[in-house]
């Protein structure tokens, strides 16, 4: 890095390669679920249990998670949670039975769950209001990006390997990672060796001026309710169509194995570039909400369209762009909460409004998977989430007047009476 070079921008490059890392982590199962259920003689229903059994850890550990990143700094929290989850991973191939995938899946998922409230801290300790959409989308595409690369490699290195040694694989990234994470990471700008004063007057965070209330009084302002049913209401979308798509290529649309990873990858590099592009519009219109509306309402769009499509062809075009809204939620959503937070209370305050989404993840899968159980179609999964994602452009829709929960000129600034959100 030259001393001209903005450390925040490199900073937000590795944040991504975290994510990157934890999403192809986690989009293995998915993958390899069709063949774990025929060697554990599993039926859908458990298989979604299996896939929630992640959930269950993760949505578990949000909240301790946050206040952990809070009380150890981003830099800790991301390096433990990569270091303790490619363990996990390693643990998932070793598993013998159900009753062992399920309790390894579980503690996979409380190590992740170590990493998203960690990583917005980060993100917003280092970036100033007006670029965190675009720092988001570019840190969030990589929610796209992993699920798109994990079905081309994994198809591989299960044809090649099978199911078991393709986890002890994926966890050698992870390692490495978690060593960078401690090199390069500094939980404040001002103490990162590269960091100039220029840039510290451009970012312009300083959490020793920012004032600290427990999570107690921030759950009393209804707007971060609503925006934790918006998230919990778009992850039913998000994780079930994780979950179901690969398995609905393979059994519905009769897809081989290879084909199946190369099609799989299709809406998740739709996904890269709308991420990309949502976070860039919504920095310059600055009208987070109605962008984030608009991506919801096309999920919802293209979920139904995927349900009734005549062909497998028409279906890889809706998927595909279902793909390119699904995660593009991101930038917008999250900018929104780090206008109304300042970065000392990110931790905690990602980690709760990240459990409502990890509730989906833990309903999704076996919601879903209970349907197509039910109606012995897949349709029924794609409805389900038509819906929920409908319900939550309808949320967004109903935010007017967003204010700052917290001051953040002052650490005497007191809390306001009140947060319109009507």
């Amino acid at each position: 890095m030259g001393p001209r070079t903005k450390v925040r921008w490199w900073i937000c490059f590795f944040l991504f390669l975290t994510w990157l890392v934890s999403y192809i982590d986690r989009s293995l199962m998915p993958m390899a679920l069709p063949f774990i259920g025929q060697e554990f003689h599993l039926s859908p229903t458990v298989m979604g249990a299996v896939i929630s059994a992640f959930f269950v850890g993760y949505a578990t550990m949000q909240i301790p998670g946050g206040m952990l990143a809070d009380r150890i700094g981003p830099r800790n929290g991301i390096t433990l949670g990569i270091a303790f989850w490619s363990g996990f991973s390693v643990l998932t191939g070793l598993v013998g039975n159900l009753t062992s995938l399920l309790a390894v899946r579980v503690s996979f998922g409380l190590a992740e769950g170590l990493h998203p409230a960690a990583a917005f801290k980060a993100l917003s300790a280092w970036f100033p209001a007006h670029e965190r959409s675009r720092a988001n989308g570019l840190v969030m595409s990589s929610n796209a990006l992993g699920p798109m690369i994990a079905p081309v490699l994994f198809a591989s290195l299960m044809a090649a390997f099978g199911w078991r040694m393709a986890f002890y694989i994926i966890s050698v990234p992870g390692f490495l990672v978690a060593l960078g994470a401690y090199w390069l990471l500094r939980d404040r700008p001002a103490d990162h060796p590269r960091v100039t004063p220029q840039e510290l007057a451009e970012i312009g965070n300083d959490e020793a001026t920012q004032p600290k209330p427990p999570l107690r009084e921030l759950l009393k302002y209804p707007i971060l309710w609503r925006l934790f049913a918006i998230y919990m209401l778009w992850d039913i979308t998000w994780w079930g169509f994780q979950a179901w798509l690969p398995s609905y290529l393979f059994k519905v649309r009769g897809f081989s194995l290879a084909h199946t990873g190369l099609v799989t990858a299709l809406p998740y590099a739709a996904g890269f570039v709308g991420v990309s592009l949502a976070g860039w519009i919504a920095d310059r219109t600055r009208k987070r909400e109605a962008v984030l509306a608009v991506v919801l309402v096309g999920i919802a769009t293209f979920m139904v369209l995927t349900a009734t499509a005549p062909t497998a062809t028409a279906a890889v075009i809706f998927l595909t762009a279902a793909g390119f809204f699904l995660p593009a939620v991101h930038g917008p959503f999250w900018s929104v909460l780090m206008e109304m937070l300042p970065s000392r209370v990110m931790g905690y305050s990602a980690g709760f409004i990240n459990t409502g989404g990890q509730i989906a993840g833990v309903l999704a899968p076996i919601v879903i998977g209970a349907l197509i159980q039910w109606t012995t179609h897949y349709y029924a999964g794609f409805i389900f989430m038509a819906i929920s994602a409908t319900i939550s452009a309808l949320l967004v829709a109903t935010i007017r007047n967003r204010q700052p929960v917290i001051a953040r000129a002052s650490a005497d600034a007191e809390i306001p009476d009140r947060v319109q959100s009507r």
